[in-house]
């Protein structure tokens, strides 16, 4: 078994495919229009899958606490160099929400930011 895709229902697509294709570097890939909402797709390498939808029709947006029990906490992508990774993400503004952090019992550094959906996400660059 391994991972085919992860899907962010975004607020903004537009913010959410800057974010992911120009800060980030994931590269695009096809858009399909499924009728009430379009999916827009980005390579998380391998054959893995980032999938952003973004639905017609708005229905609200979901504020839940990081300790809430049964809901995906973050989305993890390894990295080189979180330090400059770091910079580049406060450079463009996006919110980090830990600075740069070694881990030492899991033999890792990592930030942790909020995509432009309020998405968490961790970058871990492993030791």
């Amino acid at each position: 078994m391994k991972l085919d895709h992860v899907t962010i229902n975004v607020k903004d697509m537009e913010k959410s495919e800057w974010f992911y294709g120009e800060v980030l570097g994931l590269k695009k890939l096809d858009n399909v229009d499924m009728g009430d909402h379009e999916l827009h797709y980005f390579s998380l390498g391998s054959d893995g899958l980032l999938e952003l939808i973004q639905y017609h029709e708005d229905t609200g947006e979901a504020h839940l606490p990081v300790k809430t029990r049964g809901i995906m906490r973050h989305l993890a992508f390894s990295t080189e160099d979180v330090d400059s990774l770091y910079r580049k993400l406060c450079d463009a503004g996006i919110t980090v929400t830990s600075k740069p952090d070694n881990v030492e019992k899991l033999n890792f550094r990592n930030i942790l930011v909020q995509d432009p959906n309020g998405v968490e996400l961790e970058f871990v660059q492993r030791f």
